[in-house]
Parts: C-alpha cells; sequence; structure tokens
C-alpha cells in the first residue's frame, strides 16, 4: 500500500508525537529494523542496523533493545568456595590459614572477616570470646591477587584440678582488615583471669575482660559468692552474662555467650561469632546450670557432669568454646574464622554515549528539524538536555543543530521527549538528515537508555 505524504510542517505537535510513537508501536511489533516514512525515519532499535558504529561512540546496542554506554563483561576469579547468588558471585575461605583470591578486574566487593574464637576456660572457666567480626560493604579490590588468613579457634582449657585458661584463637585477615582473635576464658582453681580479643573472654572473678571496638564484646564476670558460676564470653552483637551464685541449684546460673550478628553475604542470613557459656559445678553435680552459647556458633559450657561436656564453638563462625565445669571436665575449643568476599559474577563500565543515525535523503532540501524519542533510566534519574542532548543535521553530520528537548509524559514504561520543527535553515544546504544523541554524566548511579528515536523533517 502506498503511503499517503503529509507534511510534517503542517502538523501540529501532538499529531507529531503520535506518529512517531506509533512508528515505534510498528517496528517492535513486526521485528523492523529502521525504517522510513515521508519526511520521516523510525528506530525503535530492534537491532543496531540504523546506527553508524563509525561515528558514533561508546554506544552499546542491548538485547532489551535499547543504547546505552554501559557495558559488562563477565569477571575471571578465584579462590575459596564459590556460589552464587542472584548477579553476585560468592567466594568463601573456611580452611584455616593463609589464602589468596586472585581476580583480573577492579572491582568494589563486600567482605566479612571473622577471627578464629576462644577456648573456654577449665575447671568451672569463662566461656571463650567470639572472634572479631569484620562487615563492609564497597571494599576496593585491584585486578590482582589478594592474600588473607582465616584464623583457627584456641584451645580449650584443661580439666582440674588445677585447670587451664582458655587460649586465645588467630586473628583473621583481608588486606587492611584484621579482625582480632578471640580472648580466652579465664579459669577457675586459680581465678586466672580471661584475655581480652575481638570479643574477650568470660572471667571467673569480677575482673572482666575488654572487647574491641567495633568487632566484639567484653566477656561476662564470675560470681563473686562462687567461684563456680563463670561468666560467659563476648560476642559480636552484646556482652557476655554475668554468672549468678546459686551453688547446686537447678537454673543457667553460669553467664551465657554474648550474642552473634546475622549476616546475609552468602545470600542466606547466618549468625557469626556468639561468645562461650561460661562453665560451673558445685558440691554435687548437676545437669544445669551452665552457661549456653551466644547464637552465632558460641559453644555450650558444662556443668561438670561427664554427659554434660563442654561444647566446642562451631567452625567456620568464629564462636567462642563453651568452659568446664567441676571438677574434671575440660573446657572446649573455639570455633575456626571465615573469610567470605561477596562480588559482581560480571563488570559494569560506564561511558558517556555518542549515538548517531545512519543517513537517509530528504526529498528537497529541510529547512526545519523535529526529534521525538523515548527513553528509561537504568540507574538513577535523567535530566533532558543535561544528560541527554538530541541534534540534527542536514548536511549528513557535518554541521549540528542542538535541538531542546521537552517532556512529552511517558508510554507507561519509557518517557517521551520530543522537539519539534527546530530550524536548521543555518546549515549548509543539502538533503542528507542525520540524528545525533548524546549521554552525558553518565556513571554507576546514572544510566540512560535510548530505547527509540525518530527524525522528521519538513
Amino acid at each position: 500500500m502506498a503511503l499517503t505524504k503529509i507534511k510534517q510542517s503542517n502538523l501540529t505537535n501532538p499529531y507529531l508525537d503520535d506518529i512517531a510513537l506509533l512508528g515505534f508501536q510498528v517496528a517492535t511489533a513486526g521485528s523492523m529494523a529502521k525504517y522510513n516514512l515521508v519526511d520521516q525515519t523510525e528506530d525503535s532499535f530492534v537491532n543496531n542496523t540504523g546506527i553508524d558504529a563509525g561515528d558514533s561512540t561508546s554506544a552499546i546496542w542491548n538485547a532489551a533493545k535499547y543504547f546505552s554506554g554501559a557495558s559488562s563483561s563477565a569477571v575471571t576469579a578465584t579462590g575459596g568456595t564459590i556460589t552464587t547468588d542472584g548477579d553476585y558471585t560468592i567466594h568463601s575461605f573456611t580452611a584455616t590459614g593463609a589464602g589468596t583470591f586472585t581476580t583480573d578486574t577492579a572491582q568494589a566487593v563486600d567482605l566479612l572477616v571473622v577471627a578464629g574464637g576462644g577456648g573456654g576456660g577449665g575447671y568451672c572457666g569463662g566461656g571463650g570470646g567470639a572472634g572479631g567480626y569484620i562487615s563492609t560493604i564497597g571494599h576496593s579490590v585491584t585486578a590482582a591477587s589478594h592474600s588473607l588468613t582465616v584464623g583457627t579457634g584456641g584451645a580449650g582449657g584443661a580439666g582440674g584440678p588445677p585447670g587451664g585458661v582458655g587460649t586465645s584463637g588467630a586473628n583473621s585477615q583481608f588486606a587492611s582488615m584484621t579482625a582480632a582473635v578471640g580472648g580466652g576464658g579465664g579459669e577457675g582453681y586459680n581465678s586466672a583471669g580471661p584475655s581480652n580479643g575481638g570479643s574477650g573472654g568470660g572471667a571467673t572473678t569480677a575482673v572482666v575482660s575488654s572487647g574491641t571496638a567495633g568487632q566484639g564484646n567484653a566477656g561476662g564476670s564470675g560470681s563473686e559468692a562462687s567461684s563456680q558460676d563463670a561468666g560467659g564470653g563476648g560476642g559480636a552483637g552484646g556482652v557476655g552474662t554475668n554468672g549468678v551464685a546459686g551453688g547446686v541449684s537447678p537454673g543457667n546460673l553460669a553467664g551465657n555467650g554474648g550474642v552473634g550478628l546475622s549476616n546475609s553475604i552468602t545470600g542466606s542470613a547466618v549468625f557469626y561469632a556468639g561468645g562461650g557459656g561460661g562453665g560451673r559445678g558445685g558440691a554435687a553435680i548437676s545437669l544445669t546450670g551452665q552457661g549456653e552459647g551466644g547464637n552465632g556458633g558460641g559453644g555450650r559450657g558444662s556443668s561438670g557432669a561427664t554427659a554434660n561436656a563442654a561444647v566446642a564453638g562451631t567452625a567456620n563462625t568464629g564462636g567462642g568454646g563453651g568452659g568446664g565445669g567441676y571438677p574434671t571436665t575440660a573446657a572446649a575449643a573455639g570455633g575456626s574464622g571465615i573469610v567470605i568476599l561477596r562480588r559482581p559474577t560480571t563488570d559494569t563500565t560506564y561511558a558517556n554515549m555518542t549515538l548517531v543515525s545512519e543517513p537517509t535523503e530528504a526529498e528537497t532540501t529541510p529547512t526545519k528539524g523535529t526529534v521525538v524519542m523515548t527513553y528509561t533510566d537504568g540507574v538513577g534519574t535523567t535530566s533532558i538536555n543535561t544528560d541527554v542532548k538530541a541534534y540534527a543535521s542536514r548536511d549528513d553530520g557535518s554541521t549540528w543543530t542542538q535541538l531542546t528537548l521537552t517532556a512529552k509524559g511517558s508510554t507507561g514504561t519509557h518517557y517521551i521527549v520530543s522537539s519539534q520543527n527546530i530550524d536548521i535553515s543555518s546549515q549548509p544546504s543539502d538533503k542528507t538528515m542525520r540524528y545525533k544523541i548524546e549521554t552525558l554524566n553518565q556513571s554507576a548511579s546514572k544510566e540512560t537508555r535510548i530505547q527509540a528515536v525518530s527524525l522528521g523533517w519538513s
């Protein structure tokens, strides 16, 4: 069917917009490349054939049918146990000792670094303190190999008498971030004090340990009235609670370990760095009264009964070990630490784009130009005539006239802008029409996606 020629100069502004939008819909529905009407071209970017790749810069066509200056490429990285969560790849380092993360791309990554938890103290000893806890978002890594360390958990103190002080855990480290050791729990026979650390170990006296600011908390104290009710080790989310004098009466009389903190870096919420529960005893052995470990891998303390031994901190949580009970049950070891790195699976770079159309020959030399365009915000909010600009040329792109864009609402999913019947008569006389679209100020916080462009003239 032949096209009926309708001069653009005879149309009012709303009709110019409507014709362009109708053309976009026809092109999309029919999967059509750029096509021409009389005095008008239509391109809804079903493909990239309507764009002059030689004159355009940083113009990336996306299969979702738009152009922008954003481009993505796969990142190659190794180290740890690798899992995925949506658009992210997670590297979990669980083996104690030195490790390496290697990547070919500089990126901003999220990190969790947890040190080894402290061992509990022996002979009604305090719970071990949780390993220091560091969580950070947007840490910059270079395209290189990065060394790291996963800390071991500290050993539990020997059973009495006289019993032994819990050993502190070991540091975990990534780059400049070092998570401090979990402090060992105090010993009850000689009232030996607990150790400070990421979180401090539990005490058997009123002399308490301290945690590291931003990484953990202090351990609890023991009961002054009874050396047999020790404090719980500190956790990343709270202090260890104090032991309460109670002899052999039932109940949690030794202090509980401080609570850990929940972290979803792997894609699922997991608690880390809970303190170990304090140990207890009495003239008669009770199956109750020992301190509970804090959520986040803290181990339960012992009441002294053989069937109720102290529990170790959970591996790869940095949980503190449970304190030993009266008279001979040993304390438990702290849990090993962990290092987890979360990175985007692909790397996206952002550039300002210049999008230049292929030429279209007009029937006569035009004096006015019209652009109707739709766009979306991939990221951020686009300001028209600042972050996106439109130009028309009648001399094959040697001379350009900027067309001031005006917002015209939306299609429901795309923003509509247009600039109509703009004087281009000052350009050298020719009939070779092109449009040029520029995006500016593009970055990770602003990405403008050009969905369709119509160029008209009269």
